[in-house]
């Protein structure tokens, strides 16, 4: 006698189990759309604004072993109150570390940009110098 065949078989009991990828996608899709058009929209200016002295303790105005390096406010640059392109500045600075001096005093106008004073912090890191910010009460 032949053996009746089980109704639950492997047979019967597979599932097909697929996920429908297309919405998936589709919000994907959508997505990356959104990004590509708001990343250039956003705007990465960052306004700095330098903190207030809450001391009266000064620097002295004079530091003999000190580059005193200044940015006015029409963007001319000076070491020691001597005229220097800004472009020189790296050399001039290495030219004075061998004459001993071993820091540099920056002393900014507020009136100009953050990337100007940021130009004169790089030769100075670069000549591997101590680097001191001036700042003024008002």
């Amino acid at each position: 006698m032949p053996r009746p065949r089980r109704r639950n078989s492997l047979a019967h009991r597979r599932i097909a189990a697929e996920v429908n990828m297309t919405p998936l996608m589709d919000l994907t899709f959508v997505l990356l759309i959104l990004f590509i058009i708001t990343v250039p929209i956003l705007d990465y200016k960052t306004d700095v604004v330098p903190p207030a002295m809450n001391t009266e303790a000064t620097l002295p105005e004079t530091d003999p072993e000190a580059i005193q390096v200044t940015l006015d406010s029409e963007g001319r640059c000076a070491i020691n109150g001597t005229p220097v392109a800004v472009a020189d500045l790296e050399a001039q600075m290495m030219a004075l570390k061998g004459m001993g001096r071993r820091r540099v005093r920056i002393r900014a106008s507020g009136e100009r940009p953050y990337e100007e004073i940021v130009a004169l912090l790089r030769p100075a890191k670069h000549c591997g110098l101590e680097v001191q910010l001036e700042t003024r009460a008002e």
